[in-house]
Formats: structure tokens, sequence, C-alpha cells
């Protein structure tokens, strides 16, 4: 009878086992899923972000020999009421722009508002 008690208790013991692995699985699993819908998330939201700064809202200039920014932001920006030196600020941060001296040829993004 010893023997049938010890074999009873062993099979339990490897259910038990069996079950806390497949547990464990199953944790790891849907963290996995969780994180990978997380990350389809935030790539869409960040692409949709992203979309809103389509063609639609700029405009592609190339410099002209004698052009200046401030000559550039006056004929894009003469109609509106707004601060040149601002449309100047914003044109030389979106094209990465140091200094005040522009090359004829450079094609520049102009912002539309």
């Amino acid at each position: 009878m010893n023997g049938i008690n010890t074999y009873s208790l062993n099979y339990q013991g490897a259910k038990t086992a069996k079950k806390k692995r497949k547990s464990i699985l199953k944790k790891i699993l849907t963290a996995a899923a969780a994180v990978l819908l997380l990350s389809v998330l935030f790539i869409s939201i960040f692409s949709l972000i992203g979309s809103g700064e389509n063609s639609s809202n700029f405009i592609r200039h190339e410099i002209e020999t004698g052009e200046s920014l401030w000559s550039i932001a006056a004929h894009y920006y003469e109609s509106s009421n707004v601060d040149l030196r601002k449309m100047v600020y914003k044109i030389k941060k979106i094209n990465d722009i140091d200094s005040a001296v522009i090359n004829p040829g450079r094609e520049l993004i102009i912002p539309i508002n």
C-alpha cells in the first residue's frame, strides 16, 4: 500500500508542476502580446501625428540669386498680419539654417499657416 500512495503523490506533484509551467507560459505570452499591442498602438499614434505635417502645410521654394530669408518670408506672408521676424525664425528652424546666409539653388521648406 505504501508504494501506491507514493506513486499517487508523485503523480499529483507532476500534474501541479505542469500546471505551474503552463501558467507561467501563459503569463509570458500575455505580456508579450500586450507589449506588441502597445507598440502597434504607439506607432499608429505617432504616424498619425506625423501625417499632420504633410506637403499641404508646406511649400517648397528654390532660392534664387539675390533672395534673402526676409524677402522670401515677405513674399509668402505679405498679405497676412504676421511678424516676419517670427516667420524667418520658423523657416530657419524647419530648414536647419544657422545663419542668414543662404545659397541659390537650395530648396527651402516654407510653412503655410
